[in-house]
C-alpha cells in the first residue's frame, strides 16, 4: 500500500516533470490520505496557479496561511495569484508582508513593483522595481519563474519601462530595463499590451 507520504513525493515530481493535472491529482490524493501539511497545501497550490487556476489556488495558500502566517513563500504566490487576477491592492498587501518576512526575496521586490506600476504608482513602482534588480542577481530563478505566471502584467510593466506607455515619474535608466531583459532571457520577447 502506497502511503500518503508516498504520494505526495510523487506528485512533487510530477510537478517538477510539468504534469500539472497529473501533480495536482496526486497531491489532492496525498492530502485526502493524510498528508494535510502546508508544504502539501502550498505545494498544490502553486500547481494550482501554474494551471492557471487561481481561485483553487488562493484556497491553498489561505490553508497554509492558517496555520503558519509567516510562510513567505504561501504569502507570495499568493501575492501572485491576485496579481494575474489584476487584484493589485490584495496582491501588494501579500508582497508586504513577503518582503517583511524575506527582506531579500527579489521577486517579491520585482511582482510589488509590477502591481504598483498597473495601478499608476510610478514612484513605488520604480523604488520596487530597482530593489528587485539589487537583490535578484542571486535569485533570479524565482523572478524568472515569477514572470511566467504574471506575463500579462509584466508586458504592460516593460512597455512603460521601454518607453512604449512612459508614465510621467517612471525612473528607472535603460541600463536597468535592459538589465532585466537579458535576466529573463529568450522568455521575454516584449511587450503586448
Amino acid at each position: 500500500m502506497t502511503t500518503s507520504r508516498q504520494i505526495f513525493e510523487d506528485a512533487k515530481h510530477l510537478l517538477v516533470e510539468g504534469k500539472l493535472a497529473e501533480s495536482i491529482a496526486a497531491f489532492t490524493k496525498a492530502i485526502n490520505s493524510g498528508e494535510k501539511s502546508g508544504i502539501a497545501f502550498l505545494s498544490r497550490g502553486v500547481a494550482y496557479l501554474k494551471n492557471h487556476e487561481t481561485e483553487k489556488a488562493i484556497v491553498d495558500f489561505n490553508e497554509v496561511l492558517k496555520t503558519d502566517d509567516k510562510n513567505a513563500r504561501a504569502h507570495y504566490y499568493r501575492g501572485i495569484a491576485y496579481l494575474t487576477k489584476d487584484d493589485y491592492k490584495d496582491a501588494i498587501t501579500d508582497f508586504d508582508k513577503t518582503v517583511e518576512l524575506d527582506p531579500e526575496n527579489g521577486a517579491a521586490f520585482f511582482a510589488r513593483g509590477t502591481a504598483y506600476a498597473n495601478i499608476g504608482n510610478d514612484e513605488m513602482a520604480t523604488k520596487n522595481i530597482k530593489t528587485a534588480i539589487m537583490f535578484s542577481e542571486a535569485g533570479i530563478y524565482a523572478l524568472q519563474e515569477s514572470i511566467g505566471l504574471i506575463r500579462t502584467q509584466f508586458d504592460k510593466t516593460m512597455s512603460i519601462m521601454s518607453g512604449k506607455r512612459k508614465p510621467s515619474e517612471m525612473t528607472l535608466t535603460e541600463d536597468e530595463v535592459k538589465k532585466l531583459k537579458k535576466w529573463l532571457g529568450e522568455g521575454y520577447k516584449g511587450g503586448s499590451n
